[in-house]
């Protein structure tokens, strides 16, 4: 069972990655957005990134705070790789550089509480 999440989860990454670096393979066409709305367009794909991280490398099951907090936590990094994947391609913006801002602070709250719930 483990083997086979942690299999699925590199699966997912792997297409999440893939969505995130050619969005327009299952979205319209790349021409009629503008660099910050690709941007959008790619951060969304980051959600498969961060939920296949979470089937990659989370092994407390049964526990529901860690697991929730666990969850949210590899979204929100899901999300930021995402971001980033979509500055290095569609340039710099500086709305879009604060929306990673507030999405690292987010994700190190998570972290933190994930890390407090499992102290245990």
């Amino acid at each position: 069972m483990n083997l086979t999440l942690k299999a699925s989860g590199l699966i997912i990454i792997a297409v999440g990655i893939v969505l995130s670096f050619k969005p327009h393979l299952v979205s319209p066409s790349a021409s009629q957005y503008t660099g910050y709305e690709m941007i959008e367009n790619r951060v969304k794909w980051g959600l498969l990134i961060g939920f296949g991280i979470f089937l990659t490398v989370f092994q407390r099951w049964g526990q529901w705070g860690p697991t929730a907090w666990a969850i949210l936590a590899t979204l929100t990094f899901g999300i930021i790789m995402a971001r980033l994947i979509g500055f290095a391609l569609d340039g710099f913006f500086g709305k879009q550089l604060l929306w990673l801002l507030i999405e690292v602070v987010i994700a190190l709250i998570f972290s933190f509480l994930y890390w407090k719930f499992t102290d245990q």
